[in-house]
């Protein structure tokens, strides 16, 4: 299962990928990868990285104020 939504507060929310426009490094090249899990451009930030978003907040996804966070497909590996 791909693990692109994220689910706060009961409802669904799209994650924000590495690069994109809502992401804390907009401006990331082709190739480049996050500063701290390594995700590549246009993919997924891996479990716990530093520097993902929160979809609903804007913070950082780790240590946002959000209740009920929970990423899709974690609980099933």
């Amino acid at each position: 299962m791909r693990r692109r939504d994220v689910h706060i507060h009961g409802k669904v929310y799209p994650r924000i990928k590495a690069g994109d426009g809502r992401d804390f490094n907009p401006y990331m090249e082709e190739g480049e990868r996050c500063g701290d899990c390594g995700a590549m451009k246009g993919f997924f930030h891996h479990f716990g990285c530093d520097t993902e978003r929160c979809p609903v907040c804007g913070m950082q996804m780790i240590s946002c104020d959000c209740e009920d966070v929970f990423y899709e497909g974690i609980a099933e590996e």
